[in-house]
């Protein structure tokens, strides 16, 4: 992680609350992960997670078309080697929704630690309340296989995370570590 940028985000968007949690997954999960991180193009060093309040103040979910059936989650987007946190949410946000939007608030940072067997792998959220200005709502990044957008109040990311939580085996690792923030989030809200 890069104290000095973390530093400047809070400057610009006040102090996010930190959580970290530590995740065991399976080796398949673990390499996965290894490779996200570490290889290939779009080798990443964390992600940026999207609290997108739409105009009429549910938040905004997405849904893949390779998820299981009726998985919604948040928005989120890898922050690649050679990006800023605060690039990666502003390019996200248009290629995912292409709305315009205000950043409110650094909402949180959760520093993740993946686990699988005696191999420990770092990895973390920056999560961002976002507040709609206008636009119109569409993907137009193909290649993120968004293929719905529904809306949900708030106190409905503790179902989300739930479901989540509950995805069958080959998606019980990806799950998991999706439910976190979605906890998170709501945790924040409710309080």
């Amino acid at each position: 992680m890069h104290q000095e940028e973390i530093e400047a985000l809070i400057r610009r968007f006040g102090h996010p609350r930190r959580r970290n949690c530590t995740l065991e997954v399976s080796e398949n999960a673990y390499n996965a992960w290894t490779r996200k991180i570490s290889t290939g193009p779009v080798a990443c060093r964390g992600e940026v997670i999207m609290v997108l309040l739409r105009l009429n103040g549910n938040l905004l979910l997405h849904t893949k078309d390779f998820y299981p059936s009726g998985v919604y989650r948040l928005l989120s987007g890898r922050v690649l080697w050679q990006e800023r946190v605060e690039e990666t949410l502003h390019r996200e946000v248009q290629e995912e929704t292409s709305l315009d939007v205000k950043v409110e608030r650094f909402l949180g940072l959760i520093e993740y630690e993946f686990r699988c067997q005696a191999n420990r792998l770092a990895f973390v959220s920056y999560v961002f309340q976002l507040q709609e200005l206008g636009g119109e709502l569409c993907c137009i990044d193909t290649g993120e296989r968004i293929s719905d957008f529904r809306e949900a109040p708030v106190t409905d990311l503790p179902i989300v995370a739930a479901q989540l939580e509950h995805l069958q085996r080959e998606w019980r690792d990806w799950g998991n570590f999706r439910a976190v923030a979605h906890r998170f989030v709501g945790d924040m809200f409710e309080g």
